[in-house]
């Protein structure tokens, strides 16, 4: 258990801290009727959600305990820009007969 508090401890700390952000701050903001609380809280809101945004990428690129490999990424990346090379003959142009020449 040590080991995964110690190995998920950024992500835990991030998602509490966004929990109580939005508990505590962002939703009685929204629910004041003071409209200078209201935009602020509005305003915090936008910001926590690129943070949470942000944290995400960083974990899902994180070099340990990613969700994305690295190296199978580049390997994807090296499949994707190799050209196939085609071994079929190309099909002759036929030419378009008109009426005219009927």
């Amino acid at each position: 258990m040590i080991d995964f508090l110690k190995k998920y401890k950024e992500q835990i700390f991030n998602i509490i801290t966004i929990f109580l952000i939005l508990e505590f701050v962002i939703y009685p903001g929204l629910t004041t009727a003071n409209t200078f609380y209201n935009i602020m809280a509005g305003i915090g809101f936008l910001l926590l959600i690129i943070w949470g945004g942000l944290a995400l990428y960083n974990y899902v690129r994180s070099d340990n305990g990613g969700i994305v490999d690295k190296g199978e990424l580049k390997e994807a990346e090296q499949m994707v820009k190799e050209v196939k090379k085609t071994t079929k003959k190309p099909a002759p142009k036929t030419k378009k007969v008109t009426n005219k020449e009927k």
